[in-house]
């Protein structure tokens, strides 16, 4: 309307004009421009276009909370299923771990920074995206990845279940970011109320310690600042304070700097129990002595703790572990020497302390008492040196099962220190020795039990360490498998290694092991060779006959056999009758004497055929293994319990093949 009427009003002029005039000279021109607003208009607006722009922050602050908490992930997978254990095994410093860990961490968090920024870029968001504020929003995004990711990582050790820990963790980054930034925003409505105000400056100051809040109140701020530079800029003044003054978002900047420095100091120390070590009080006080030790056991105690220079590449002396809240020892004292080319056996049933054993030696746990030393190197003072002379195969597999067989050994293979140029050739030797090459090029989560079992092994085998320590290596696998590992195993001894065995598999101790010691109750109650074993503490002979038929078409007469035997062997237990077997087992008496008894009876008695054979391996075991059980039983049930298990204990079985 304004344009029409100027445009009528220039031609009423100009048709007034003399007619030499120069039209173009004459003119009339019309400036509109709006009233000025109000002060109550003025501080509406302001208060809108900040309250949008705090929002938009509490999205910011939304979006990033669920970053950092998913970089915790992993690193709970690695702890539970022991691989991030078997990388320091393999050599891996928990520095270099972590800060591995964190720049990769920060390359992905880069990434959800840029788009971010890139968004803001996109929709024109003068408040973050303005010549002067930009770089203030970046270095606000990348501070608090810097400081909240090694904030994350002490939680690593809270979770075992990683959806839980994400879900834990995001909740809580949620919680502390929306609220500490809302709260201060809410509060600095309310400047006029002098208690308020000091109050909530105390609160600006405590939130520091929070990356959250840093980020999140420092975007607020940048969009209160806009507002007021877009009211000045009404008034024809320029206000463009600098973003990265102290006491605009210069101390959060400061603060999130340091705290990715302190986060990071504490996770490390977490890493090195360092607080446990200087926090937790050990009870030092004298030690009951040892009752009733076997005499092989006390022989080695004995050697263990007088001889200084040995040829022992695996060294253990009084070594024990007592977990706290509870009273009695996982591991009670123990001491051994391996020396090299022996595999050392370690049974006993579950719960005797053979795995608190192993974790002791690899580091993963701490000791209560006593020392251990590999190849010299005290598993107290230098468990750096001797992780670089010990494989490791645990009892859990330790593998990453994104990971193939050969990408595995491969791996382990660099940790260890192998040349790059022969890392293909030892990983082939590996895949080879046991029997891996249909799989070595699958990834691990598709491979059975058994193959699991073997790509463990193959990976504490690499880079040819003094001392290879295997826990139930063969658990799950086929006999041809387990026939594979044996070998491997004995070429490990042939190499003038040694290895330290924990198997339940009897057959496989007798096959592989130079000595063997089982164990009750976190302590050795025999220690020796497999014959010494059986020749000490075996129960006697089994003798098994087969009684011929003297009439055809009739059952064989076993009542002379049986007379036969109760009257020459007294005491002797018959374990099994059948058609025409008999088996005896006789406690006392000279091998020599039971062949000649029944050589020189074995017309008369019609013996067809007998064998007689020592007491098994798997015998003493057991035997041994009782006295585990009373002695938990002991402990652990009511007594009115305890006596229904003493009464079924009584209660005879019979046993029969059939």
């Amino acid at each position: 309307m304004v344009s029409f009427m100027n445009v009528a009003n220039n031609a009423i002029l100009r048709a007034h004009l003399p007619e030499r005039a120069n039209l173009d000279e004459f003119g009339i021109t019309v400036i509109n421009h709006p009233l000025n607003l109000t002060k109550e208009q003025l501080s509406e607006i302001t208060v809108l276009s900040t309250s949008v722009d705090a929002v938009v922050a509490m999205c910011v602050i939304f979006a990033m909370s669920f970053v950092p908490a998913s970089f915790v992930l992993y690193l709970i997978q690695e702890r539970v299923t022991q691989a991030k254990h078997l990388q320091f095994v393999s050599g891996v410093s928990p520095l270099v771990y972590w800060m591995a860990n964190f720049l990769w961490d920060m390359v992905n968090y880069s990434i959800s920074a840029a788009m971010v920024v890139q968004i803001f870029l996109f929709f024109d968001k003068k408040c973050y995206t303005s010549a002067t504020n930009v770089q203030a929003l970046i270095a606000l995004l990348m501070l608090y990845g810097w400081s909240v990711t090694p904030m994350m990582y002490p939680m690593s050790y809270v979770f075992s279940v990683p959806s839980t820990a994400y879900v834990s963790l995001s909740c809580i980054n949620l919680f502390i970011g929306i609220n500490s930034s809302a709260i201060t925003f809410i509060l600095d409505l309310f400047e006029n109320t002098s208690a308020l105000y000091g109050f909530n400056q105390l609160l600006k100051t405590a939130l520091l310690i929070f990356p959250h809040y840093c980020l999140g109140r420092g975007l607020i701020d940048m969009a209160m600042n806009q507002a007021v530079t877009d009211v000045y800029a009404r008034f024809g003044e320029d206000y463009s304070p600098d973003p990265f003054s102290w006491v605009f978002i210069g101390r959060n900047l400061f603060c999130m700097a340091a705290e990715g420095f302190v986060y990071f100091i504490i996770n490390i120390l977490i890493q090195y129990r360092f607080f446990m070590d200087h926090w937790q009080v050990i009870p030092d006080g004298p030690k009951p002595h040892i009752l009733e030790e076997d005499v092989d056991v006390a022989e080695e105690r004995k050697r263990i703790q007088q001889s200084g220079n040995t040829n022992d590449i695996l060294r253990i002396k009084d070594l024990s572990k007592t977990y706290t809240g509870t009273i009695i020892p996982a591991v009670d004292r123990i001491c051994v020497g391996v020396l090299p080319g022996e595999c050392f056996g370690l049974v006993g049933v579950n719960g005797a302390g053979k795995t608190t054993t192993f974790k002791m030696l690899t580091g993963d746990i701490d000791v209560t008492s006593g020392d251990a030393s590999v190849a010299g190197h005290s598993i107290l003072t230098n468990i750096l040196d001797v992780h670089q002379n010990m494989g490791y195969c645990p009892q859990f597999d330790a593998i990453d099962e994104l990971l193939t067989g050969r990408e595995h050994l491969h791996l382990y293979a660099r940790l260890r220190g192998v040349p790059e140029s022969q890392i293909s050739r030892v990983a082939d030797w590996a895949i080879q020795k046991l029997g891996l090459s249909e799989y070595a090029s699958r990834t691990a989560g598709t491979y059975s039990g058994g193959n699991r079992r073997k790509l463990s092994t193959a990976i504490a085998m690499i880079g040819c360490p003094a001392l290879v320590l295997l826990d139930e290596p063969t658990t799950g696998m086929d006999p041809l498998s387990r026939r594979f590992l044996w070998n491997s195993i004995m070429s490990v001894i042939q190499d003038g290694r040694a290895v330290v065995l924990t198997s339940h598999s009897m057959e496989e101790c007798e096959a592989l092991c130079t000595r063997l010691a089982i164990m009750v109750n976190g302590s050795f109650k025999c220690l020796g060779t497999i014959q010494h074993l059986k020749y000490k503490y075996g129960d006697g002979y089994i003798v098994t006959m087969k009684i011929r038929t003297a009439n055809p078409g009739c059952n064989p007469d076993l009542s002379p056999a049986e007379a036969f035997m109760e009257s020459t062997f007294p005491g002797c237990i018959q374990t099994e009758k059948h058609y025409n077997t008999l088996q005896y087992k006789i406690s006392s008496s000279s091998l020599a004497r039971i062949f000649q008894m029944v050589l020189v009876n074995k017309d008369k008695l019609n013996i067809e055929d007998y064998s007689v054979s020592q007491t098994t391996l798997d015998q003493v075991f057991v035997n041994f293994a009782k006295q585990q059980s009373r002695e938990d039983d002991a402990i652990v049930l009511h007594p009115k319990a305890a006596g229904v298990q003493r009464y079924i204990e009584t209660i005879p079985i019979k046993s029969s093949r059939k």
